[in-house]
């Protein structure tokens, strides 16, 4: 784990303060496969915990989207119903 640290905080150093700079990087063929198998790798391992997370925040997510298209459409009626002159509604 300590060799993929190292090369991060040099990345991270020139990032870091001062004059931006766009930093041009070259990859071979071979260092994108190891990248790829990586984050593959990686993406294995996080994808059950990604869904479990989804199933149980489902319910929530929908409620408040769903109530927050209903304040959107309640305040659009509000809006236009002030629009009509006072002599039309009834």
């Amino acid at each position: 784990m300590l060799r993929y640290a190292i090369p991060l905080v040099v990345l991270l150093s020139f990032t870091g303060c001062g004059k931006e700079e766009p930093v041009t990087i070259r990859l071979t063929m071979e260092d994108r496969r190891r990248i790829d198998e990586r984050v593959t790798a990686t993406m294995d391992s996080l994808r059950p915990a990604i869904a479990e997370r989804c199933q149980a925040t489902y319910a929530d997510r929908v409620a408040v989207a769903t109530d927050s298209i209903v304040q959107r459409l309640l305040e659009d009626e509000a809006r236009l119903r002030a629009r009509i002159p006072q002599n039309l509604r009834r």
